[in-house]
């Protein structure tokens, strides 16, 4: 079936398909003509872990301190002197299958027609349950406007038919970028001829950022150790989860792989989850144990036990309301969890849940 893409290619064919895509898109209000899929490949033949394509991404998407779109990982394996040092280009995946979209309550991430999934700063509430979904650990909470963000593909210079900034600033042409279905494009050749993988392909998330000779060390998180101090930075440990342990017992762990260079990521949530976990389950709990043994003819009706427990169901409930509007980075969005929810989210359904429910206790 790939066979068909295997054609000479040459550098300004990857801008052709760019060009040519945006005279499409600049006709009625973007409508694309023919669906596209736009991909990923690292191509770590080349690749020399010079940070261009960080500073770049920072660079052009006015990305703030202390978090990153797009990062390299450094891992050193073996034993001197046969030593080698291996990178990985890290960053959004833009999947088929994108969990970030599908839990996102307000369709604040989304899945464009071109297969670039894109993110609203307007629509977010700051729940980040998109950055406990992703797999890749690729979005991040802005510091500066308190919104889920990643990398969206530069999506404001390929609808103008320009490349990604990381591609174009790339020394090496280790990035390279297209439409996955675009035969004539140096992105779909490749993706014919060279034997590439995939970060976590378990997931069922079908991603589009394909490694060529992608190393395992590399690859997989827990594979290579992480020490206190890396080549010229300290773990940033003030990050919840900065400091997270690697187990040294991990049955993916190699011997020789040490992390050289990596960067932290904050813990998503912080106390307020596990809290409303627990008193989520008293208020439901508080009504359903003896509802249950009702049904099961092992307790009596009781008319001011039942208004008891239902008070303590309304007053638990009413608490996990106030912990996850707590956890909010956009506390004052939280209506839009209600009035423009996105129905396959089950956070957006469970607030449903917790509405109905507070009825039912009333």
């Amino acid at each position: 079936m790939l066979a068909p893409c295997l054609k000479p290619v040459t550098p300004s064919r990857l801008a052709v398909s760019y060009n040519t895509q945006a005279a499409k898109d600049s006709g009625a209000g973007l409508e694309k003509k023919v669906r596209m899929r736009y991909g990923f490949i690292i191509d770590n033949r080349k690749c020399i872990g010079c940070h261009a394509c960080t500073v770049a991404c920072k660079t052009e998407n006015h990305v703030p301190l202390t978090v990153n779109r797009t990062w390299v990982k450094y891992v050193e394996k073996g034993t001197f002197p046969n030593t080698r040092r291996v990178f990985q280009v890290t960053r959004c995946n833009h999947c088929e299958n994108p969990p970030c979209v599908t839990i996102c309550p307000v369709t604040a991430m989304y899945q464009r027609k071109d297969g670039i999934v894109d993110f609203s700063s307007e629509r977010c509430i700051g729940c980040k349950a998109c950055m406990q979904a992703c797999p890749y650990d690729s979005i991040y909470i802005d510091p500066d406007e308190g919104t889920a963000a990643k990398c969206h593909f530069c999506a404001h210079r390929t609808e103008v038919g320009l490349e990604p900034s990381c591609v174009v600033v790339c020394p090496e042409h280790a990035i390279i970028a297209g439409d996955l279905d675009a035969c004539d494009g140096e992105i779909a050749q490749l993706l014919a001829r060279e034997p590439v993988r995939v970060r976590k392909p378990e997931q069922g998330t079908r991603p589009k950022l394909y490694y060529i000779d992608g190393d395992e060390s590399a690859i997989v998180p827990t594979a290579a150790r992480h020490e206190s101090i890396y080549m010229w930075a300290q773990r940033n440990e003030s990050l919840h989860g900065g400091g997270a342990l690697y187990p040294p017992d991990s049955p993916l762990l190699q011997k020789n792989a040490l992390a050289a260079y990596d960067v932290s990521h904050a813990r998503p949530w912080s106390w307020q989850v596990p809290a409303y976990c627990w008193t989520k389950a008293i208020g439901s709990g508080a009504l359903a144990i003896p509802a249950i043994a009702m049904l099961l003819g092992r307790l009596g009706a009781d008319r001011m036990r039942d208004v008891a427990l239902s008070a303590i169901a309304l007053l638990f409930t009413a608490l996990t309301t106030v912990l996850l509007v707590w956890d909010l980075e956009h506390k004052a969005r939280f209506l839009r969890v209600v009035f423009t929810p996105q129905s396959k989210s089950w956070l957006a359904r469970g607030a449903f849940i917790l509405i109905a429910y507070t009825g039912l206790c009333g």
